[in-house]
């Protein structure tokens, strides 16, 4: 090298010495260096809400994503074997030490100002924290707020909250009261709440207002434990408020919409049903159920068992399979003669989307996927950014595709119907990546959902415990629609059927983490 004249590495700039005689550096050259990161990419919201959070399984596998580095290239930044970096990525494996999460942050260049105070690692997490948070409600009449979705829009739920007057067993009494008994007859959703101290932590039980069941007397309401506030029911009375408000609020023009003219195949002159001046939520209802009447339409033309695609990536998305009930009719359709015997559906959800999605909305989307599970048909989960645009279709290999796309569909549902070869080579290969690369992989279901708890970041104990108490007492009394177009019937199975398949996975009993 010329005195004076600098060369850099071509890959992380770092000034190369004499000893180099090609463009990289050592490091560079053996896969061991961290590449340059723009700034950008720590401002993006998925990555500095992970970094906020100190989630590092999260922060490594964005980085990997963005970067292109192996496990392996990772790994040995840290010192470790590239299986801990599997573990930590697929949220099986957590750092607890303030050493480690430092020499983390380090090694991957995050920037300083973006990095909270460290968790305090050293004090347990109380069972609040780890178990789904628990929410309060103030003493007396008040208003909760329903936080807005991407296209549910946030809802207020008025609240009558007080003291438990007595427990009995595996149900809360709420003593009667003028007030209360005013409430239960309220025709707008309400909740009714009592507040009592557990393990030294004040939390809250609530039911709908209209749901309440009276002792032999007559007098008391009963709330069971079962209807604890935290995110388990927050994410079923989240979905259930707003879905039902919306469709509600669209009630007499909905009753012209949901029936629209079957479309044509692919290449006809496609017709888009009229959405606008519904809300959200309608117009959900009503793309969803164009399309799941387009495919039962087809069932004679696809002439065989096919392999699904969804479109769905959250749990507000994914809540329409658990609350509409077409959707859960469509489901009775199509599941198959033998479970479990080649009908799957596959899943996009990259891993961005579960790293913003609160997890409410990820129980919904377990809950959800489950339900699938229910019906014998295999789930398979991606995380392959790339596919997350893909229109949603119904495959029968080598024969015909029928797609059905309403998630996400820029302004109404799309279908169409297509036997052309190159579209079904696509849709094919699309399947087949999708059941490879599945990062839910089991070989029963009872493996593929302790994959996908685990994936969301969910605690399979919690799961398990909360929907078996669920399955034993059902969902009625706590979130009951109002409007017709909605049941608790498909999530009622969803949750009897996790707790009893998660069990032998978890190794927990009913009731056992009460």
């Amino acid at each position: 090298m010329a005195r004076g004249v600098e060369r850099h590495c071509s890959v992380c700039r770092a000034t190369l010495s004499r000893f180099n005689a090609g463009p990289q550096c050592g490091p560079c050259q053996r896969g061991d260096a961290v590449p340059r990161v723009e700034r950008a990419f720590w401002s993006e919201p998925a990555v500095e809400a992970a970094i906020r959070a100190w989630d590092l399984g999260t922060v490594v596998r964005l980085f990997r994503q963005h970067t292109g580095l192996a496990q392996a290239a990772v790994a040995r930044l840290v010192n470790i074997d590239q299986a801990e970096v599997s573990r930590l990525e697929r949220g099986r494996k957590k750092i607890r030490d303030r050493r480690q999460l430092e020499q983390w942050s380090e090694a991957l260049g995050v920037p300083s100002e973006l990095l909270g105070p460290l968790p305090d690692v050293d004090r347990p997490s109380s069972t609040a924290d780890s178990l789904g948070r628990h929410r309060t409600l103030a003493e007396g009449p008040g208003q909760f707020l329903l936080p807005a979705g991407r296209n549910l829009p946030p809802t207020v739920l008025p609240t009558l909250a007080g003291p438990v007057a007595s427990l009995q067993g595996d149900t809360l009494w709420l003593t009667s009261s003028g007030e209360a008994e005013a409430w239960s007859r309220m025709p707008l959703r309400a909740l009714l709440a009592v507040h009592h101290s557990r393990d030294g932590i004040q939390r809250h039980f609530v039911m709908d207002a209209r749901g309440g069941v009276r002792d032999e007397a007559g007098s008391p309401f009963a709330i069971p434990v079962a209807y604890e506030f935290d995110d388990f029911t927050l994410g079923i009375l989240w979905a259930a408020a707003g879905f039902d408000s919306a469709i509600l609020g669209d009630d007499a023009a909905l009753h012209g919409e949901l029936d629209p003219p079957s479309q044509h195949s692919l290449g006809a002159g496609r017709q888009p049903i009229t959405v606008d001046g519904l809300t959200d939520g309608s117009q959900m209802l009503v793309g969803s159920r164009a399309c799941a009447r387009f495919i039962l339409d087809q069932r004679d033309e696809l002439a065989g068992d096919p392999v699904f695609w969804t479109r769905e990536q959250r749990g507000e998305e994914a809540a329409t399979w658990l609350l509409f009930e077409h959707k859960h009719r469509y489901l009775e359709l199509t599941a198959p003669a033998r479970a479990h015997d080649g009908v799957g559906r596959a899943f996009c959800v990259p891993h961005p989307e579960v790293a913003t999605s609160p997890m409410y909305e990820r129980v919904l989307l377990f809950l959800a996927i489950a339900l699938m599970e229910s019906y014998g048909i295999t789930t398979w989960v991606t995380d392959e950014v790339d596919l997350q645009q893909t229109e949603g279709f119904a495959l029968v290999p080598g024969h015909r595709a029928a797609i059905a796309t309403w998630v996400r569909a820029e302004s109404a549902p799309q279908t169409a119907l297509t036997a052309g070869a190159r579209s079904l080579r696509a849709f094919a290969d699309i399947t087949a990546h999708a059941r490879g690369h599945t990062v839910t992989a089991g070989t029963t279901p009872g493996e593929r959902l302790a994959a996908t708890s685990d994936y969301l970041g969910l605690d399979r104990a919690w799961l398990t415990h909360r929907c078996g108490q669920f399955a034993a007492v059902g969902t009625t009394r706590l979130a009951r629609p109002r409007s017709h177009h909605l049941s608790l019937d498909a999530l009622d199975r969803a949750c009897g059927y996790v707790a009893a398949e998660l069990r032998s996975e978890t190794g927990a009993s009913a009731g056992a983490t009460r």
